[in-house]
């Protein structure tokens, strides 16, 4: 079962400049193919989340927790 980890989340929310959807996106795309952090799995299961949610509008969260339970039920939701 696909789970992204707090620390992981974490550090998605630092390396966000503007906490929207557009910009969690880029750092996601950014971040693919790394060694390191969040593997290319989650980053392909992140991506289309973030695309629709930034497209719709969809209100960002307001802390790295809540962003952490967002992405998280979105992902349970999409197995």
């Amino acid at each position: 079962m696909a789970h992204i980890p707090m620390d992981d989340v974490q550090a998605l929310w630092n390396a966000t400049p503007h906490h929207d959807w557009a910009s969690l996106h880029r750092t996601l795309e950014q971040r693919k193919g790394k060694a390191e952090g969040i593997s290319d799995r989650l980053i392909d299961l992140l991506l289309p989340i973030t695309q629709q949610w930034a497209q719709s509008h969809h209100p960002f969260p307001d802390s790295p927790q809540r962003l952490y339970d967002m992405l998280n039920q979105a992902i349970q939701s999409k197995r």
